[in-house]
C-alpha cells in the first residue's frame, strides 16, 4: 500500500464507531504523525476534524483515542491546532449543559494541556469556561453537570487553585443545603459530591465555610428526607480526616441519637456509622455516646429500639462498652422483656417485631460474649447503605401526588356543576 493510500485507510477505520477498531487506527496514526509529510497529508485529509468528532462519541475508548490524536498533533505542530480553531471550540463546548458536547471537550482539553498548557489556558480564559461553569453552580438544573465538568477540568493543575479561590466553595455549600446532591433525572449526585471532597484544597475551602454546621442543622430538622440527606452527606465528609475531625464533636451526638429513632432503616444505618466513627476518632466522646445510647434502651418504640440496639452492637467490639451495657438497668429490663414479653409501639413505616426482636437478641449475645454464626457482619452492614433516591423528592411524583390530592375536590365541584 502506498503512502497516499495509508492515511485515508487509517482515517476511514478511525471513523468507525467501534471500541476496538477506531482506537487501534488512532494508535497507528499517532506515530506516523511525527513525520512532517505524513502529518501534512493527515491534515489535508481532515484528521483534526475527525479527532474532534471522536470526542463526541459516548464510548470512553473512542473519546480517549480522539483526545490522544489531538495531543499528538499538538506535540508536533501546535500551530496546526491553533489555526484549526479547535481550542476555542473545545473551550466553549466544555461549558455546555449537554453532556455529549461537554465531556469529550473537557477530555480533549486535558489531553492538550499536557502538550500546550499556555494555549489551553488562554483558550479557557477567552471562552470564560471556568467562570461560566462556576456561575452554573447557582442553578439547580445546571449545578450537578457544572460541578462534574469543573472536577474533570481540575485535572489541569492551575485550575484547582483558581476554583478553590473562587465563589465555587460557597455555591457547593449551597448545593448541600438545598439537597441538590440528591440528584435528578438519574444523576449520581452523591458520586459528584464524593469527587468534590476528594480534591483536598477544594474540600478544605468548603469545610472552612461551616459545612459541617450546615449539615448538623439538617439533622436537627423535622423533615425526614432532609435528615436522611444530611446523614448521607456527613458520611461522605467523615471519609476524610479533616472532615472527620470537625464532625466528631459533642454537639453532633444529640442529633445523631435522634436520627437513630427515625423509622427509616437507611437513616439509622448512617447515624450508627457516624456514631461509630466518632467513637473511634474521639475518645472524649465515648462516654457521651454510650450514655446517650444506654438512656434510650428503656424505650419500647420499635424504630428507636432497633436503632439504639444496633448502634450499641456496632460499638460492642470495645470491652468498656460491653461492660457499660451489661451493668445498665435499662439493659436488664430489656433482657427481661426479651425473654418474656417484648411489647413494642410501632410506626407504619418502621421495622416489624421480628427485626427488633432479632436486633435485641444480637445485642444480648454480643455483650455476653456469646458468638453466633447468625450475627451480622457489622462493618459490611454499615457500608452497605448506599444513598437511596427518595421518590418523594422526585418532581414528577410530587406533581402527581398534588393532582391526586386535588382530584376529590375537583370531582365534587364538577358533580355539583353537572347538577345545575
Amino acid at each position: 500500500m502506498s503512502r497516499e493510500d495509508i492515511v485515508p485507510t487509517l482515517l476511514g477505520l478511525a471513523r468507525r464507531s467501534d471500541d476496538f477498531v477506531a482506537p487501534a487506527a488512532v494508535e497507528v496514526v499517532c506515530p506516523i504523525a511525527a513525520d512532517e509529510s505524513m502529518r501534512a497529508t493527515l491534515l489535508e485529509s481532515g484528521a483534526l476534524s475527525l479527532f474532534n468528532d471522536m470526542l463526541r462519541k459516548r464510548s470512553d475508548a473512542v473519546m480517549e483515542a480522539g483526545a490522544k490524536g489531538l495531543a499528538t498533533f499538538a506535540k508536533h505542530d501546535e500551530q496546526a491546532i491553533v489555526k484549526s480553531g479547535l481550542l476555542m471550540k473545545l473551550a466553549k463546548d466544555a461549558r455546555s449543559p449537554r453532556a455529549s458536547h461537554r465531556d469529550g471537550s473537557i477530555r480533549g482539553l486535558v489531553a492538550l494541556n499536557a502538550e500546550i498548557p499556555v494555549l489551553v489556558q488562554r483558550a479557557l480564559d477567552e471562552a470564560r469556561t471556568v467562570s461560566d461553569l462556576i456561575s452554573q453552580l447557582r442553578k439547580k438544573s445546571h449545578a450537578l453537570p457544572a460541578a462534574s465538568a469543573l472536577l474533570h477540568l481540575m485535572a489541569i493543575d492551575h485550575l484547582v487553585d483558581m476554583v478553590t479561590k473562587s465563589e465555587a466553595p460557597g455555591y457547593i455549600l449551597n448545593m448541600l443545603k438545598r439537597r441538590w446532591f440528591d440528584g435528578d433525572n438519574g444523576e449520581d449526585g452523591v458520586g459528584v459530591l464524593q469527587r468534590v471532597l476528594e480534591i483536598g484544597p477544594l474540600r478544605a475551602a468548603i469545610l472552612d465555610l461551616g459545612t459541617v454546621d450546615a449539615l448538623q442543622s439538617m439533622l436537627a430538622g423535622e423533615n425526614s428526607d432532609t435528615v436522611y440527606a444530611g446523614l448521607q452527606y456527613l458520611r461522605e465528609v467523615i471519609k476524610h480526616d479533616d472532615g472527620k475531625s470537625i464532625t466528631c464533636r459533642e454537639s453532633m451526638i444529640s442529633p445523631l441519637l435522634k436520627a437513630l429513632a427515625r423509622p427509616h432503616l437507611p437513616s439509622q444505618r448512617n447515624a450508627a456509622a457516624i456514631l461509630r466513627a466518632a467513637f473511634i476518632h474521639n475518645e472524649y466522646l465515648r462516654p457521651v455516646i454510650v450514655e446517650g445510647l444506654l438512656s434510650k434502651l428503656g424505650s419500647r418504640k420499635a424504630a428507636e429500639l432497633l436503632g439504639v440496639t444496633t448502634a450499641l452492637r456496632v460499638l460492642s467490639f470495645d470491652q468498656e462498652v460491653r461492660d457499660a451495657v451489661i451493668t445498665n438497668t435499662n439493659f436488664w429490663g430489656l433482657s427481661h422483656d426479651y425473654y418474656n414479653i417484648l411489647k413494642l409501639e410501632y410506626d407504619k413505616t418502621g421495622p416489624n417485631f421480628r427485626e427488633v426482636y432479632q436486633s435485641v437478641g444480637f445485642l444480648i449475645k454480643c455483650v455476653q460474649g456469646v458468638v453466633s454464626h447468625r450475627q451480622p457482619d457489622d462493618s459490611q452492614w454499615l457500608e452497605s447503605a448506599p444513598y437511596e433516591f427518595r421518590k418523594d423528592h422526585n418532581t414528577v411524583l410530587r406533581l402527581t401526588n398534588a393532582l391526586e390530592r386535588l382530584s376529590l375536590p375537583l370531582s365534587t365541584l364538577f358533580n355539583a356543576l353537572g347538577r345545575h
